[in-house]
């Protein structure tokens, strides 16, 4: 009689051990499967960074066997928009952007952009000039001409981005695409825009 009293407890007892074993079971396979998740993901990850770099590098290599016309715009201390053009250096150790600068431009390449922002650019471009830093503006021909100048596009559209418009010089068309950063190499040495006309303006 006392066992068959005591047998609904023991079947609630061997009930609760199995149901906690069955837990523990899960919570174990789960926090396997998790970690293996996240390994997974972060090996995911680092291969994409790893693809990232190689593609980057690729990109950056790209660039400087066909480098597309590269103009920096910013303001004058006197708020007028100016510009100036950009090349990379040539030393190979040091790849870096520089302004080019001649007998028309101020020491550090500056000059007015008033007929520069004249060319047709679609859409405009003056909001596109910043109150402070500088904005990078990279063109190509829109018409290939030779095979160069697919590749200039070609580097212009994967370092600097897709175009966003065109313009007009000399009675010919170019691409252009405006970002706020120059990509693969540091750019020039910060400068502030002189006000005063170039040299010989």
């Amino acid at each position: 009689m006392a066992a068959a009293q005591f047998a609904p407890i023991a079947a609630n007892v061997a009930e609760d051990v199995g149901a906690d074993a069955v837990g523990l079971t899960a919570g174990i396979a789960e926090n396997v499967t998790a970690t293996t998740d996240q390994a997974a993901d972060r090996a995911k990850m680092e291969e994409k960074a790893r693809e990232s770099a190689l593609d980057s590098a690729d990109r950056c290599d790209q660039l400087e066997v066909e480098v597309p016309g590269v103009i920096e715009l910013r303001r004058s201390a006197a708020g007028a928009p100016v510009y100036r053009e950009l090349r990379l250096s040539d030393s190979l150790d040091e790849r870096q952007w520089i302004p080019i600068a001649d007998n028309e431009t101020t020491a550090d390449g500056w000059r007015p952009a008033v007929n520069f922002l004249q060319m047709n650019f679609s859409p405009p471009l003056g909001a596109v000039v910043p109150e402070t830093a500088s904005s990078f503006l990279a063109y190509t021909p829109s018409q290939f001409i030779s095979v160069a100048d697919g590749d200039r596009f070609a580097a212009m559209a994967s370092n600097f981005g897709k175009p966003v418009g065109t313009f007009t010089w000399n009675g010919q068309y170019y691409h252009y695409v405006v970002t706020s950063t120059l990509p693969c190499f540091p750019p020039p040495p910060e400068r502030i825009a002189e006000d005063g006309p170039p040299p010989g303006f």
